[in-house]
């Protein structure tokens, strides 16, 4: 014997339909779908859903995701990242070859050897601060230019000496020679 139509149904007749089982079978009556829990409440500090501190897109850490909408899901995003861990002290750049460039610079504008040659020995004496640290002071780069800085600057002004040397003597020698 077949059973009634369920409620809602199309089938007035008392035929059992093609997908129901036959006459001899007990018909199933279908299970409720089942329903999920709930996500926990909110703890202390979090953000509740459709409040303003939730709204934008999901995925985003720190945002909880708004339920109902394509694409997202109702329960809460992932936390933001922590912080990266705290490691020791930078290294720093030597002071020694901050004050060689600094001087093999000036000694372009001021009085030139003498600041050039101080910068040389300022430089020196970073290279070696540096080569002892182990990485601990840093400026090596600042070593070589205040080196070659300095070096140029040498080298102009001994040309310029040079050069001027060479003039007065020629001026000696031709002095005489055009008094007579």
């Amino acid at each position: 014997m077949t059973q009634p139509p369920e409620f809602g149904s199309d089938n007035t007749n008392d035929q059992p339909t093609p997908d129901s089982p036959g006459s001899g079978e007990e018909q199933q009556v279908p299970e409720a779908t089942p329903q999920w829990p709930s996500p926990p409440p909110p703890g202390p500090g979090e953000n509740v859903p459709g409040s303003a501190e939730a709204a934008g897109y999901a995925g985003q850490p720190g945002q909880i995701s708004q339920p109902g909408q394509p694409g997202q899901s109702e329960y809460p995003a992932y936390p933001p990242y922590p912080p990266p861990p705290a490691y020791g002290p930078a290294p720093q750049t030597s002071n020694n070859a901050v004050a060689a460039l600094v001087l093999s610079i000036v000694s372009w504008v001021f009085c030139p050897i003498i600041p050039a040659i101080i910068a040389l020995v300022f430089a020196s004496k970073a290279r070696r601060e540096i080569l002892a640290s182990n990485g601990w002071v840093t400026g090596t780069g600042l070593v070589t230019s205040a080196k070659i800085v300095a070096w140029i600057n040498i080298g102009f002004w001994a040309a310029m000496t040079i050069v001027w040397i060479f003039i007065l003597v020629i001026v000696l020698i031709s002095g005489p020679i055009n008094a007579s």
